[in-house]
């Protein structure tokens, strides 16, 4: 693996449908999963060509008005388009927990067989997301945030989940997680998390640093070289953009 000069990789973030190219170019050469939380943002975002960030496709299940607006015929449509699958899932604090579990499953029904990358949410809901990733056998799930305790980490990882971390969590919840299929994130705009920007994975690789006893330097190539795995698996690696795909494939 190699480490020197790859640049930050966020793993999920929230990045508005209309951010300006300077915005863009104000983080850098960083590669940023940039979340969408309903269908209407995710049309706003359909033919982007951003070079360093990879646009999602999500219904937000904390949304009331991205649930009341799920269309799965539209989804199907506009899912050709895209690379990532996010921001999915099931949130207890959410409301209407029986609307969210039927859009939830009708969305891994329709990845199931598709070439993406696929984030899932789970706040108050871990074990039965991961009883859902099962069911579904979709090969791109990487569990944002992810609390659940060892028994749901166990069953996770049998549905060959993959996590995004980030510094609100804990040392505890961090060492549960194997390290090859460890991503980090910053959930910008997260109060808890502190990020400043999207990108602003300092704090988290310096984490995991004292926690494998690595260098900055080598966290961010582990990261990477889980990625391009988890990448290769889902067969995402088709649907990257370029720039993307190629730090992945020279790793």
């Amino acid at each position: 693996m190699i480490s020197s000069a790859l640049p930050a990789l966020d793993a999920h973030a929230h990045i508005a449908p209309d951010v300006t190219p300077a915005q863009i170019a104000a983080l850098g050469q960083s590669v940023v999963f940039a979340m969408t939380r309903s269908l209407h943002e995710a049309r706003q975002v359909k033919n982007r060509r951003d070079s360093t960030l990879v646009w999602g496709i999500g219904v937000h299940p904390g949304v009331a008005a991205a649930r009341e607006a799920w269309d799965p015929t539209q989804f199907a449509h506009l899912l050709a388009s895209f690379a990532l699958v996010g921001e999915i899932g099931l949130d207890r604090r959410g409301g209407d927990m029986a609307g969210q579990r039927t859009i939830f499953n009708e969305v891994l029904s329709i990845v199931r067989s598709e070439p993406v990358l696929v984030s899932v949410h789970s706040s108050g809901a871990a074990t039965e997301v991961v009883e859902h990733l099962h069911h579904a056998n979709v090969r791109g799930a990487i569990l944002h945030w992810f609390n659940g305790d060892a028994a749901d980490i166990r069953r996770a990882i049998e549905a060959d989940a993959y996590f995004s971390i980030n510094a609100a969590m804990t040392e505890d919840q961090i060492r549960l997680l194997p390290p090859e299929r460890i991503l980090c994130e910053t959930d910008f705009p997260a109060r808890k998390v502190r990020a400043r920007r999207p990108a602003d994975i300092q704090s988290t690789e310096t984490l995991l640093g004292q926690i494998w006893n690595k260098t900055p330097d080598e966290v961010r190539a582990r990261t990477w070289w889980n990625l391009r795995t988890l990448s290769e698996q889902s067969g995402a690696i088709e649907r990257l953009p370029d720039v993307v795909a190629d730090t992945l494939m020279y790793l």
